[in-house]
């Protein structure tokens, strides 16, 4: 059996879910999600040696062919939503692109014992791994999630590597908009076309400044958005080395890992028959709500729509 930390990280959330996902897929994708995947593949493009606006102009061309079809997991307009990630990817893109970036490549999957572990880090030329994600704000709980979460400890007790996580800030939705310096700024009330982030000292801006958005800035390029955000001194973009995990980690994770085999053959084969798990079905919301929420009876989850069979 081939395990790896999107499947225990579901596993440990639902049972009933793991059980739908290996049988179906969501068709709608939340941004967020869409925006992850989409940069880690630039950075293995740029890591490789291609031009970093080439490789965010490409995942911009997904993002929105995504969100026309199938479509975006979001109540407001996602024609507006995308573009700010659109934004994002350049913005973002145009950063990394500015610093250090070693050459990575997928690491795959590994063998432990008669079972295997699909590594989601990439891995750099010296074997040590690196994660890109992001967050909504960089605080002391987002940290202390993702070091537990499956997709860090999980990576490197599998490989017995160390690790760099980089991590992306990129704010919250709020009114239609993502509300992020990667793709909003504040317009001075006075002067055309003076635009800030916050002030150098890490202060908010004082007066009637508009919030502003780059796709609304057709002269605005990434570049130049870039350097207004290094000019005020706002760079939400983090580096966490991560040290090789501890000896007694590793031997416990691998005494665990036929545990966890075990309870997935356990699951029962119909999804309908695996007992709901509520406390996980709203935070972060689930998108198997419509299946769990439907009327009693049998149901057909293809019938229900936005869900497709694998």
């Amino acid at each position: 059996m081939i395990l790896s930390a999107p499947l225990l990280t579901t596993l440990d959330r639902c049972e009933r879910r793991f059980r739908l996902e290996s049988t179906h897929r969501v068709l709608r994708v939340r941004p967020k999600e869409l925006f992850d995947t989409l940069l880690r593949e630039c950075v293995l493009s740029v890591s490789n040696g291609a031009a970093a606006h080439e490789a965010a102009e490409l995942a911009c061309t997904r993002f929105l062919e995504t969100a026309a079809n199938p479509g975006l997991e979001i109540l407001s307009d996602p024609y507006t939503l995308a573009q700010d990630y659109c934004s994002m990817l350049r913005t973002v893109m145009e950063a990394i692109s500015r610093q250090v970036l070693l050459v990575v490549q997928k690491a795959g999957v590994i063998t432990i014992a008669e079972h295997g572990w699909d590594v989601q880090a990439f891995r750099d030329e010296s074997g040590v791994l690196h994660r890109w994600t992001s967050v909504d704000r960089w605080d002391d709980d987002a940290k202390y999630r993702e070091l537990h979460s499956w997709h860090v400890f999980g990576d490197c007790v599998a490989t017995g590597q160390g690790m760099w996580l980089h991590v992306v800030e990129i704010g919250r939705h709020s009114k239609g908009h993502q509300n992020s310096a990667w793709c909003r700024c504040f317009k001075h009330p006075a002067i055309a076309k003076h635009f800030r982030f916050r002030h150098t000292d890490g202060s908010a801006l004082v007066g009637n400044w508009k919030p502003t958005w780059m796709q609304d800035l057709n002269d605005t390029d990434p570049k130049t958005w870039v350097d207004m955000m290094e000019a005020d001194s706002i760079l939400p973009l983090h580096h966490l080395q991560i040290r090789d995990p501890h000896v007694e980690h590793v031997k416990e994770f691998r005494k665990q890992l036929p545990g966890y085999c075990q309870k997935i053959g356990n699951i029962l084969p119909a999804w309908a028959d695996v007992p709901m798990r509520r406390t996980s079905c709203d935070i972060p919301p689930c998108p198997w709500q419509h299946a769990c929420y439907a009327p009693p009876g049998p149901v057909n989850i293809e019938g229900l729509g936005g869900f497709a069979k694998l």
